[in-house]
């Protein structure tokens, strides 16, 4: 069954997205806020920690937890993440459908007002942030930042983002976010949040078999009173990079990572997309795509390779696990990819391949009220696009089309993370 979305605008900047989805035994409610990046960035990244673990009914996290095993087992969750040069705060939480309670109780709404009282009702102490709340937030921050050094795939894809995006908001630096959580105060945390209230984009998604008018009631009594000043965020697009960067880094390691990063020429998130998002799947994406079965399976060049798009940046990241000695030839034979793609050289069976393992994709979206969430809820305060309508997209892209999105890519960064013992 398709969904059939709704957006309805509860306030300035403050959108309602209602999903009706298919009958399931679940639905799924969340709550995502955006704001610029680099904007109180760490204040925020400690702030979704609290925020998510003690409210002023339930102030602490045994209490929360007591709360959401009476709304039948509800879970919740709490993530942060850049979307182009905004950064975006999410609270999601999951509960049994209303038809299968108990007497008639809608945990849905239930679910939705414990959600806005995690935004709108903190645990306070004396007017402010709690002190040894805080304390624990700013340590699980810390320790969560630093745990990433442990995964050498995605500190490798950090250090390249980085080094790409020096000179924008995007490449904000992780030893930089770290001394600022580090020096944090709860009175930091209370200015942020009022900030995040007044000025943040908000949207609010509700999937699966719902009272959505209730709902949209509850909505606009909570929101009432708030005073808002919607922020602007807007993302730098770079369109092409005419000198390459290159960095080594060395630590100990099995595996040496060579990322990639290229600019794809867009201009906006829009421009040119889903001729963007076949190319790079037919260059870098499934198991028929150039890099997989020239670079990895024909040349065993690496053990793994891949290329993905960045739809809200406009930039094209190459990552790949090597052998150090490989270095040279892996990049080579990657950019010699690239120029396949652009010269029109890659198969009709390919580019078929490609166009229907997207559109698969996106055919079960709405099968889940989970699922129809992560989707609909990245449409913060942008047009909505139903799965439908983005597989019309995908489908009608070309082979011209793909050609011509290839030669608007161009390399701007080469990051090396290898061995000591190898350097």
């Amino acid at each position: 069954m398709s969904a059939q979305p709704k957006v309805v605008e509860i306030g300035e900047k403050i959108r309602l997205l209602r999903v009706q989805t298919a009958p399931t035994k679940t639905t799924c409610v969340s709550v995502d806020l955006l704001m610029p990046l680099g904007v109180r960035t760490a204040e925020y990244t400690v702030l979704a920690s609290y925020l998510t673990h003690c409210t002023e009914k339930f102030p602490s996290l045994h209490l929360l937890n007591e709360r959401l095993e009476l709304l039948y087992g509800a879970a919740l969750s709490c993530s942060t993440a850049k979307v182009g040069e905004g950064f975006r705060v999410s609270f999601q939480v999951t509960c049994l459908n209303d038809r299968y309670a108990l007497d008639g109780e809608r945990i849905s709404e239930a679910v939705l007002n414990l959600l806005l009282d995690l935004l709108l009702c903190p645990y306070l102490e004396n007017g402010t942030f709690a002190k040894n709340q805080t304390a624990t937030e700013i340590r699980l921050c810390i320790e969560d930042l630093e745990s990433e050094m442990n995964d050498k795939r995605a500190y490798a894809l950090r250090r390249m983002i980085e080094t790409m995006c020096q000179d924008e908001p995007y490449g904000i630096r992780t030893d930089a976010l770290l001394k600022e959580v580090r020096a944090l105060t709860p009175d930091d945390l209370l200015h942020a949040w009022k900030q995040l209230l007044q000025e943040a984009h908000i949207c609010v998604c509700a999937a699966g078999d719902i009272a959505f008018d209730a709902l949209e009631e509850n909505l606009k009594a909570r929101f009432a009173e708030i005073p808002r000043q919607p922020i602007s965020i807007e993302t730098v697009f770079v369109e092409t990079c005419e000198d390459v960067t290159e960095e080594t880094e060395t630590m100990v390691l099995n595996q040496s990572k060579l990322v990639l990063g290229f600019r794809s020429g867009m201009t906006s998130p829009d421009d040119n997309f889903y001729a963007e998002r076949v190319m790079v799947d037919v260059f870098g994406g499934g198991p028929y795509s150039r890099l997989f079965t020239q670079v990895r399976e024909k040349l065993s060049l690496c053990y793994y390779c891949s290329a993905r798009l960045n739809r809200q940046k406009g930039i094209v990241v190459v990552q790949s696990g090597i052998e150090s000695e490989n270095k040279q030839a892996a990049l080579q034979e990657i950019l010699r990819q690239l120029s396949v793609m652009q010269n029109g050289e890659f198969t009709d069976d390919a580019l078929q391949a490609s166009k229907a393992a997207i559109a698969d994709l996106f055919r079960s979206v709405d099968d889940m009220p989970e699922t129809a969430v992560t989707y609909y809820a990245q449409f913060i305060d942008t047009p909505l696009c139903t799965p439908a309508e983005f597989i019309r997209g995908i489908e009608s892209v070309t082979r011209e089309d793909v050609i011509a999105a290839a030669k608007r890519m161009s390399l701007d960064t080469v990051y090396f993370l290898c061995s000591k013992e190898e350097a």
